[in-house]
């Protein structure tokens, strides 16, 4: 038997597309009014920033909106030559949601021109170019804010990255992902939730984060309303956190971290945005419940390696966009499964194997690297000149290896001089003077934060000391 597939939706009943659109609006507008009162209205409120900057979150949204609706506009009337009923076609492509999404997906610090510029390409290329609506093959938001966040991303860390003007002047200067990526994915409460107050911050809301994704409560409220009015297929998002709790408990408990480890996974970034919002898109998500149930896992099984083998601490982004290519084959799978279990079997065993087989090894290389020397340093030469000690070493950084010149003098570093690197931000680091705040603070690295848009750089800096200095300590 010949099964035929095409884009989906294709069940029609009494909600149709624009009461679809209706309800997922009204599931945002509570998100939306949390990110502009969380980024804009609080920081006024509380004497940090100007009028200017109340309303900034609202002038990101809207300029998001605006672009995807201008660019349709013109796309209909120029290039596809439709004057009449322009406003129609324009509706009924419900242009608003590329541009609102892309917003939401974006950092509080990202300039103004860039949301102009990611909404165009979520618009135009994302979903245009692919035939419009029903016929793009990636979720058109996702394709504008990756391409914002990997061109630009430096540009937007150097400006605050993801931190709101009161966060700025009281959080470490990383999101809750990133910080967990600095000191390797393996830690306490007081080092992995703490800095950013409790699991109920995280729940409300109240940490570092794009504009849409911080408050999980309403994200989860939304999830409820929208799985009860069927406007998305609740099996998705429910596999997808599920993976996610599963291997990161695997992982965690392998470590001896609490269970506070796998919901910190699913409270932190936009692992529930993502699950609620992007993944259950009906245009780029399967359309049989098998298929379904295997994007999920999938979305699961990715988001956790990309965290942990990746330098990207987040992992929903590329997960989705990732899986997106994929529906048509799962799709397959999933219709001929309905009359041949053994699709499904063979499926879901090696999905499960996978997912078991990547937390046992991440857990396990987590574990081992908790008990020897940092495996991304190499000391290369050690000599003695004028009562000085110079330490030639290297550290792994983003690009490559950062190679450097460490003078000690009196138990104490007095110059690190780079030799070389690739770093694809260093720049930043420069700008900040972030040698000099090492070597000022050296006994007191811990609290020496990192530079927001080269993290995994000046991450990889402040390691080299760290490590130069606990060999010193050795041999002296």
């Amino acid at each position: 038997m010949e099964f035929g597939f095409d884009n989906g939706p294709h069940l029609k009943d009494k909600d149709h597309t624009s009461k679809i659109m209706s309800r997922l609006l009204m599931a945002l507008t509570p998100i939306i009014i949390f990110a502009v009162y969380k980024n804009g209205l609080l920081p006024y409120l509380e004497g940090y920033t100007n009028l200017y900057g109340m309303l900034k979150p609202l002038i990101i949204i809207l300029l998001g909106v605006l672009t995807s609706i201008t660019v349709e506009i013109i796309y209909f009337r120029f290039i596809l030559n439709k004057k009449d009923n322009l406003i129609e076609e324009v509706k009924r492509s419900y242009a608003l949601f590329p541009g609102l999404f892309v917003a939401l997906t974006l950092p509080i610090n990202t300039p103004l021109w860039l949301v102009v510029l990611g909404s165009l390409i979520a618009t135009l290329i994302g979903k245009l170019l692919f035939g419009g609506l029903g016929h793009n093959i990636f979720n058109p938001a996702l394709v504008g804010c990756l391409f914002v966040i990997a061109s630009y991303g430096a540009l937007i860390g150097a400006r605050g990255g993801y931190l709101n003007p009161m966060e700025i002047d009281t959080i470490a200067g990383v999101t809750p992902l990133t910080n967990l990526s600095n000191i390797n994915y393996v830690g306490t409460w007081s080092n992995i939730v703490k800095p950013f107050g409790s699991l109920r911050d995280f729940l409300l809301g109240f940490i570092p984060g794009s504009l849409g994704e911080t408050s999980k409560i309403l994200i989860l409220l939304s999830f409820i309303y929208l799985a009860v009015t069927k406007v998305i297929k609740w099996v998705v998002p429910v596999c997808y956190v599920s993976v996610v709790f599963v291997m990161t408990f695997i992982i965690g408990t392998m470590n001896n971290i609490d269970i506070f480890y796998p919901l910190f996974h699913i409270l932190s970034g936009g692992l529930l945005f993502g699950a609620v919002f992007m993944a259950t898109d009906p245009i780029t998500s399967p359309t049989t419940r098998i298929g379904q149930i295997i994007f999920g896992l999938g979305l699961g099984l990715l988001t956790v390696i990309f965290r942990f083998l990746s330098p990207y601490p987040e992992g929903v982004l590329t997960s989705i966009l990732t899986m997106n290519m994929l529906v048509v084959i799962i799709d397959k799978i999933g219709a001929k499964a309905k009359f041949k279990k053994g699709y499904l079997n063979i499926s879901l065993i090696v999905l499960l194997i996978c997912i078991i087989t990547f937390s046992i090894y991440i857990g396990y290389n987590l574990k081992s690297n908790t008990n020897k020397v940092d495996d991304r340093f190499n000391i290369i030469e050690i000599r003695e000149e004028n009562n000085k000690v110079i330490y030639e070493v290297t550290q792994k950084g983003f690009k490559g290896l950062i190679k450097a010149n460490i003078t000690i003098a009196n138990d104490k570093i007095i110059d690190v001089d780079i030799t070389s690197q690739s770093e694809t931000y260093w720049m930043e680091m420069e700008n900040q003077n972030y040698i000099n705040r090492l070597i000022n603070k050296q006994d007191d690295l811990e609290n020496v934060d990192v530079v927001s848009g080269a993290t995994i750089s000046s991450n990889a800096l402040k390691a080299m000391v760290e490590n130069v200095l606990a060999d010193y300590e050795v041999r002296k």
